[in-house]
């Protein structure tokens, strides 16, 4: 009987490491999933950065100087 119990709470170990496989893969393709959007976002940002970086810039977007004022 002692053998027999043994079995048993081994299959029942290898189905719970089974379980907890089976869920950390699930949770590592959305992490997957996730991390190649913000691969994706940051790409666009770059992208956006680097235009702005290259356009030349506008006379009328400047802020004027700041004049001062003496007292």
């Amino acid at each position: 009987m002692s053998t027999l119990k043994d079995v048993m709470s081994a299959m029942k170990e290898v189905l719970l490491l089974t379980d907890n496989v089976d869920r950390a893969g699930a949770a590592l393709s959305e992490i997957s999933s996730e991390l190649r959007e913000h691969d994706r976002r940051l790409i666009r940002l770059e992208t956006i950065v680097e235009i702005a970086k290259n356009q030349p810039p506008h006379s009328s977007s400047k802020i004027p100087p700041i004049k001062k004022v003496e007292s």
